[in-house]
C-alpha cells in the first residue's frame, strides 16, 4: 500500500518545504497547521506516519500522539524537536523516532521508513495470526470430520453431527433430517430453542430440494439474525439428508462458517451412508438368505477375533477374495436368475472343499470373502487352485459358464506376512487379484490348454508376435537365453531353499535326463530332512537312484522331454518359470515371475503326469 504522511506544523515555510520533499519521493502528504486539525484529518483514516512538532496548539505533540494512540494504537509518530535533550521526554512517552530541527530531509526519510517497516511487521504479524487461527479452526473441523467417519452408530452420528454443525457455525439452534428407506426426509435430531412439532417429522423430497441437496453447497435464506443456513448431505450424488441452522450468535453466518458446515456435511454423509449399510447388513442376520453364506458383519467380527488369536498365540491365517467379474454382464445378457445361479454355484463349490473352521461370506453381489485359519500363503495358493477346479465342476456354475464366462478372479493374503489388520489384508488380496487379471495366463486364454500346449504358446518361435505386455502384471520374456542359465538357476534355487528350509514350496526340473550331477541335486545334498519344499526331477532317462530331498520321476518314451527343458518354482515368497528349447547354436526360452502363469503350468504338469498336488 502507498506511503501516506500527516504533516503537522505551525511553521508554514517548514511545512511547505517538507511537503515538497516528501511528494517528490512519491509520498502522499496531508497538511495540518495545529493539533486539532491533525485529529480531524486522522479521524477517518490511518497514516503510515504522523510528523508533528513538539510545540503545537492547542496541545503539544506528545498530547497529540497520546490521543492518536487512543483511537488507533498502531499509529506511528515522528516528533520534530528543537533540542536534542527533548528526546528524553519523547522516549518516556514511548516515542522512538525524533528528528531535530532544522529538519534534514534524509533523516526524516529514515524515520518515516522505520515507521513504515514497523507497520508492515505489525500487518504481517496480524496476517500470520489470522492464518494460525484459520488453521486451528480448520484443524478442529477436520478432527471432527474424522470422528464422524470413525463411528458407524447411526444414533451417535446424527446427534454428533447436529452438535458439531452448531458449534462450528455458532448457531444456537439446529435440526437434522435424514432420508429413510422410502426416500422421505425424517427428523432425526435437533437442539436449541426449537419446537419439534413446528419442524416437521416427515418432509417430502421434491425435485428442487433433491437438486439442492445433490449440489452439496450450503445456502442461506433470510437476513441478519433471521438467517437460516441449510446444509445439504449427499454421498456420491445421492441425497442423504440436510440440516437447518439458525439463531447465529454473530448475527449472520460467515463464509468461513458455511465452508466448515460443508466439510462436516461431506464427511458425515459418508458416515451416515456407511452406518445405514452396516445396519442393513445386521438386519439380514448372520447368513445370506439366498446362498447361506455368512454376511459381512459376521465375517468382519470373526476376522477381528482371528487376528486377536493369531497375534496372541503366534499363529497364521489366510484371507481370500473371490470376485465374479462378469456377474453384471451375465445379469444383463442372461438374466437375474442366471446371475444368482452363478453366485450360488461358486459358493456351493467353495463350501464343498472348506473345513469346518473356515468361514465364507458374501461381501457384495459379485464378491466373496473366505478366511482359512491355520493356513500359510502356500496353503492358500494351493486352495485357490482347488477352488478353481471345484467351480469348474459345480453344475450351476458350469451351466452358466457354458453360456458366458463367470470371470472368477481370486486373490490371497496371509497374516502376518501381508499385514496385521483386516484392511491391509484386504488390500493385498485386491492387489494380487488385480495382478491375476493382468496375468499373461488370462491374456492368452490358456485355461483349457494342456501343459505342453501352453509350453508351445509361451515359447513360440523367433517369428512369433511379441508377448502382450501389461504393466500391472509380473514381467514375462521370451527370446534367446544363455546355455548356462538353466544350470545357474538350479543352483540359485537350491541356495534359496537352504536359506529358509521350513518354507513350503514346489520345484520341478524337467529335461531329457535326470542325472545325479544335476545342479539342484548337488546343491541340496546337505539339505535337512525336514525341508519344507518338495523337489522333483523329471526325465526320459535317469541315473539318480535316490536323493534325500530330490524325487526322480522317470517318464520313458515322452519325446517332448527330449526337446525341452523346464524349471518351475512356486513357494510362499517366490514364483518363477523357465522353459527352453535347445537348438543349434542358440537356446530359445521363455521365463516369467508371473505367479498365475507359474501356478497354472505346475497344475497342468501335475495333471499331465499324475503327480501329487503337494
Amino acid at each position: 500500500m502507498p506511503t501516506s504522511v500527516l504533516l503537522v506544523s505551525p511553521d508554514g515555510a517548514e511545512r511547505e518545504r517538507l511537503r515538497m520533499h516528501l511528494e517528490s519521493r512519491g509520498v502522499e502528504v496531508v497538511l495540518a497547521a495545529d493539533s486539532e486539525q491533525a485529529l480531524d484529518a486522522a479521524r477517518g483514516r490511518a497514516f503510515s506516519a504522523v510528523v508533528a512538532g513538539l510545540a503545537l496548539l492547542p496541545f503539544d505533540g506528545l498530547t497529540l500522539y497520546s490521543r492518536l494512540r487512543d483511537r488507533r494504537p498502531e499509529q506511528e509518530l515522528v516528533l520534530l524537536v528543537d533540542r536534542p535533550e527533548t528526546r528524553v521526554r519523547a522516549l518516556e512517552a514511548g516515542l522512538t523516532d525524533c528528528v531535530v530541527r532544522p529538519v534534514e530531509e534524509g533523516e526524516l526519510d529514515l524515520a518515516i521508513q522505520r515507521c513504515v517497516e514497523r507497520s508492515q511487521l505489525r500487518a504481517e504479524q496480524v496476517r500470520l495470526s489470522e492464518e494460525n487461527l484459520a488453521f486451528a479452526r480448520h484443524h478442529s473441523v477436520y478432527e471432527r470430520c474424522l470422528q464422524l467417519l470413525s463411528n458407524i452408530d447411526l444414533e451417535w452420528l446424527q446427534e454428533r453431527l447436529v452438535q458439531d454443525l452448531s458449534s462450528s457455525s455458532d448457531a444456537q439452534s439446529a435440526a437434522l433430517w435424514v432420508v429413510d428407506d422410502r426416500g422421505e426426509l425424517r427428523l432425526r435430531s435437533y437442539r436449541g430453542l426449537v419446537d419439534k412439532h413446528a419442524l416437521g417429522e416427515r418432509l417430502a423430497v421434491t425435485p428442487e430440494l433433491s437438486a439442492q441437496i445433490q449440489s452439496g453447497v450450503p445456502w442461506v435464506l433470510g437476513e441478519g439474525r433471521q438467517q437460516v443456513l441449510y446444509v445439504p448431505l449427499a454421498a456420491q450424488g445421492e441425497p442423504v439428508g440436510y440440516a437447518q441452522l439458525w439463531d447465529p450468535l454473530a448475527g449472520a453466518f460467515s463464509p468461513e462458517q458455511r465452508e466448515s458446515a460443508r466439510l462436516l456435511a461431506d464427511f458425515a454423509s459418508v458416515g451416515l451412508r456407511n452406518g445405514r449399510k452396516f445396519l442393513a447388513l445386521q438386519r439380514l442376520g448372520l447368513r445370506d438368505p439366498d446362498t447361506a453364506a455368512y454376511n459381512l458383519s459376521y465375517f468382519t467380527d470373526y476376522a477381528g477375533k482371528e487376528i486377536y488369536k493369531a497375534r496372541r498365540y503366534g499363529r497364521t491365517f489366510s484371507l481370500l477374495i473371490f470376485s465374479l467379474d462378469q456377474l453384471q454382464p451375465i445379469r444383463l445378457r442372461l438374466g437375474v436368475e442366471d446371475a444368482r445361479k452363478a453366485t450360488r454355484g461358486v459358493i456351493r463349490a467353495l463350501a464343498g472343499i472348506i473345513r469346518d473352521s473356515d468361514v465364507i461370506a458374501k461381501a457384495s453381489e459379485n464378491e466373496l470373502y473366505l478366511l482359512l485359519p491355520e493356513t500359510d500363503f502356500f496353503g492358500a495358493s494351493m486352495f485357490l487352485r482347488r477352488a478353481a477346479a471345484a467351480v469348474r465342476e459345480e453344475p450351476d456354475a458350469r451351466e452358466v459358464e457354458a453360456k458366458m464366462s463367470i470371470g472368477l478372479v481370486c486373490g490371497a493374503s496371509t497374516f502376518p506376512r501381508d499385514g496385521e489388520d483386516f484392511d491391509e489384508l484386504v488390500h493385498r488380496c485386491r492387489t494380487r487379484a488385480e495382478e491375476r487379471r493382468a496375468s499373461l495366463q488370462r491374456t492368452l486364454q490358456m485355461e483349457a490348454l494342456s501343459f505342453w500346449e501352453q509350453v508351445e504358446v509361451l515359447l513360440g518361435t523367433p517369428s512369433s508376435p511379441p508377448l502382450p505386455v501389461d504393466e500391472r502384471a509380473a514381467p514375462s520374456r521370451r527370446g534367446k537365453v544363455s546355455e548356462g542359465l538353466f544350470q545357474e538357476l538350479q543352483m540359485e534355487i537350491a541356495r534359496e531353499l537352504l536359506r529358509d528350509p521350513l518354507s513350503r514350496g514346489l520345484v520341478y526340473v524337467g529335461g531329457p535326463e535326470v542325472r545325479a550331477d544335476l545342479p539342484i541335486a548337488r546343491g541340496l545334498e546337505g539339505a535337512p530332512a525336514e525341508l519344507g519344499s518338495r523337489v522333483y526331477a523329471l526325465g526320459r532317462r535317469t541315473d539318480l537312484d535316490s536323493h534325500p530331498t530330490v524325487t526322480p520321476v522317470f517318464l520313458e518314451g515322452d519325446e517332448r522331454l527330449a526337446k525341452h527343458e523346464f524349471l518351475l518354482w512356486l513357494s510362499e515368497s517366490s514364483a518363477y518359470a523357465l522353459v527352453q528349447r535347445p537348438g543349434r547354436g542358440a537356446t530359445w526360452g521363455f521365463h516369467t515371475s508371473d505367479t498365475a502363469v507359474v501356478d497354472h503350468l505346475i497344475g497342468k504338469l501335475q495333471s499331465e503326469y499324475d503327480l501329487q498336488p503337494y
